[in-house]
């Protein structure tokens, strides 16, 4: 059995800086809200895949991933290799877009720093896989309230099927 962590904010931003790269800046023509928490990590990384969800894109890759959806009222930050997306709306409010109903983006009622604390809850559903092969429905339940520790609603907001 599987005990899930929530890491604190600071101990993911520390893991995720470990690896840490020259600083790249946003283009002055990008004026979207950031929150500074946001800013300063992702212009001090590389490209990170935190988990099989959840690959957190650089400022350089942010950008260019946002040429594609050309929305002032919403910035990709993250993707999952699968052609979803995760992004910031411009009160720092985390929400999907699944690439196979693109009608429109899924309000996950969370922060960007709750957003990197699920990303890493998935990362260990992910270890927890590759070594038993099978996802339990003990194991479903305890990371599903394990979710819902970082916010009451997010395990019934989670895109994925566990």
């Amino acid at each position: 059995m599987i005990s899930f962590k929530i890491a604190s904010i600071e101990a993911i931003e520390a893991e995720i800086l470990k690896a840490k790269k020259n600083i790249q800046n946003f283009p002055k023509t990008v004026s979207f809200p950031f929150s500074e928490q946001y800013k300063k990590l992702i212009t001090s990384i590389k490209t990170i895949e935190i988990s099989s969800e959840t690959i957190l894109y650089n400022s350089i890759e942010a950008v260019n991933e946002n040429k594609e959806f050309k929305t002032p009222d919403y910035w990709c930050f993250a993707g999952n290799g699968q052609g979803d997306r995760w992004f910031l709306d411009t009160q720092g409010n985390v929400l999907f877009y699944d690439h196979d109903y693109d009608e429109k983006l899924q309000p996950m009622q969370i922060s960007f720093g709750q957003w990197l604390q699920m990303a890493f809850l998935i990362r260990q559903l992910d270890e927890y896989f590759d070594k038993y092969d099978k996802i339990t429905d003990s194991i479903k339940q305890s990371f599903c309230d394990a979710l819902n520790s970082i916010e009451p609603t997010l395990s019934q907001n989670y895109p994925f099927t566990i």
